[in-house]
């Protein structure tokens, strides 16, 4: 054995020893936090930058598991609602706190998944998101849509049928699968999105599209003029 050997032999053995020490802690400090909500809530590790992470972390974990799971989203259905509908946000509240409910007194997550039409911010509605199925802003105003978790559309009175049948309360339209029930169901629902924001926004449903279209239209000048150098004439990419 060369003296190299006997003096730095055990300062690398030592070193590694230690390095795969902390990587183990750390492995299990992460997984812990995962498995108990992945928000970092229970622990402080690093103050609010490595909460933020962890956060993202889980939602990033999240999307990956539903992946794997060809699911779109973890709830079995998102619905694409106006909350400037009073209406329309009355019954979706509604949803929501009995989806709420019973996610609690039966230990799990919520079965609905709520996305808003007039969402702002980090909320604006993105008919590209996969989870809305593609549904525009025009199609969601003109009648309610529905995306399951493996990417079926519903549209009108299914899903209504479909929201009160995950909270419990299916039997509450379990009459409109009747044929005639189901043409007469059909038919009032189809006069009422054809006239909701006449009588629920005070303006026609025509109206709300192009003043969102305009909207839509300044938003993407703005974020491009900001990518520009006036001084240089470049834009970012």
């Amino acid at each position: 054995m060369s003296m190299y050997t006997l003096f730095t032999g055990p300062r690398l053995y030592k070193s590694s020893h230690i390095a795969r020490k902390t990587f183990l802690n750390e492995k299990m400090l992460l997984t812990t936090l995962v498995r108990g909500g992945m928000n970092g809530s229970r622990y402080d590790v690093g103050g609010v930058k490595n909460r933020v992470f962890l956060s993202r972390f889980s939602s990033s974990a999240e999307n990956m598991d539903n992946k794997r799971n060809g699911r779109l989203f973890k709830e079995e259905m998102n619905v694409i609602y106006d909350s400037k509908c009073g209406v329309c946000k009355m019954e979706i509240d509604f949803l929501r706190r009995r989806d709420e409910k019973l996610a609690s007194l039966n230990n799990a997550h919520p079965r609905l998944k709520f996305t808003d039409l007039e969402g702002e911010g980090e909320g604006d509605y993105n008919p590209m998101d996969r989870s809305n199925g593609g549904i525009t802003y025009a199609q969601g105003m003109a009648s309610i849509h529905a995306v399951t978790f493996d990417g079926k559309i519903l549209n009108g009175v299914p899903v209504f049928r479909a929201l009160y049948q995950e909270v419990g309360l299916g039997w509450l339209f379990a009459v409109t699968k009747y044929p005639i029930l189901k043409q007469l169901s059909n038919l009032g629902y189809d006069l009422f999105a054809k006239y909701r924001t006449n009588i629920t926004r005070g303006q026609k449903l025509e109206s709300l599209i192009k003043m969102y279209e305009e909207k839509k239209k300044i938003e993407s000048k703005q974020k491009r003029s900001e990518k520009c150098d006036t001084a240089t004439m470049t834009c970012r990419t």
